[in-house]
């Protein structure tokens, strides 16, 4: 995590660092390619933008049996995914959501959503994917929305299951605070949404100055914590006290205690981020089974 700070200081444009990553990957995908090695609903290595793919399949793994075991996923089921990328969790996706289910995912890295409209779409017709230009310096400092203005482009109470895997771990707390409004706003009101962050409370702050954390989230910053002020949204840190008000403003509460992860240097944890399921504040919940 420590190296993001150098490159992004070397090459601050997200498309230059894309560029580098595609020249460096130019053997290894030609590789892939000659041999037939590569899953057809999965991107080269050049086009990876998003971390854990040598790991992928392990975690999609591990993040199905979360959205099932603590979200209450079914197959049948509505499912929006903020912050999709380039469709990595939406190619597992394809294989548990049946016809009667849908997956709806937007981004604000444009080649991410090119790639999956052109890959997974065809063959599973009940996924779309939606590019959305919003701003974020890190990954799309050119977008014209304001990330704590920009209204998702889906009607309210359409989705059964939300969720955001590593998307608030890149966003400010204005733009948190909104995003959680708008999750409540297309929740339907039985449905639920599974976060992951890194959330900063008083065991993480202790273990994050004892030098035990993985990510040195030592700066302050607008109400949050961050690895490196030039470049806020390479990882943010949100403070867990004010992410508490901001669901409760938003009309979200927790369904269950946090599930804390070892990101912080924790020796109990369930994954790397700390995970939190929503539900909204009022509605009927006894459709989720846990």
């Amino acid at each position: 995590m420590r190296l993001n700070i150098p490159i992004k200081r070397l090459l601050p444009g997200f498309e230059s660092r894309l560029l580098l990553r595609r020249v460096v990957n130019i053997p290894r995908d030609s590789y892939d390619w000659l041999m037939g090695r590569r899953d057809p609903l999965i991107p080269s290595h050049g086009l990876w933008f998003v971390g854990g793919e040598h790991e992928y399949q392990a975690i999609n793994e591990e993040y199905v049996g979360h959205f099932v075991e603590l979200g209450g996923l079914q197959p049948r089921h509505r499912v929006l995914e903020v912050g999709c990328g380039i469709g990595v969790m939406a190619a597992r996706l394809a294989k548990f959501l049946s016809t009667e289910g849908s997956y709806d995912g937007f981004d604000i890295v444009r080649v991410g959503i090119r790639w999956a409209s052109k890959h997974i779409s065809p063959g599973f017709p009940n996924f779309r994917f939606i590019h959305v230009d919003v701003f974020n310096k890190h990954y799309n400092p050119g977008g014209r929305l304001a990330p704590d203005s920009f209204v998702f482009p889906y009607e309210a109470s359409t989705f059964d299951f939300v969720f955001l895997k590593s998307v608030f771990t890149h966003m400010l707390p204005s733009a948190v605070q909104h995003y959680l409004r708008e999750i409540r706003r297309v929740l339907k009101p039985s449905g639920c949404c599974l976060i992951t962050a890194f959330l900063v409370e008083d065991v993480s702050t202790e273990l994050i100055r004892a030098g035990r954390s993985s990510i040195a989230l030592t700066h302050d910053f607008g109400g949050c914590r961050v690895i490196d002020p030039k470049f806020p949204e390479t990882t943010v840190g949100l403070l867990e006290q004010s992410f508490h008000q901001w669901c409760a403003d938003a009309g979200l509460k927790l369904h269950s205690p946090i599930h804390f992860g070892s990101w912080s240097g924790r020796k109990t944890y369930l994954s790397y981020q700390d995970i939190l399921v929503l539900v909204p504040a009022k509605g009927e919940l006894s459709r989720l089974r846990w």
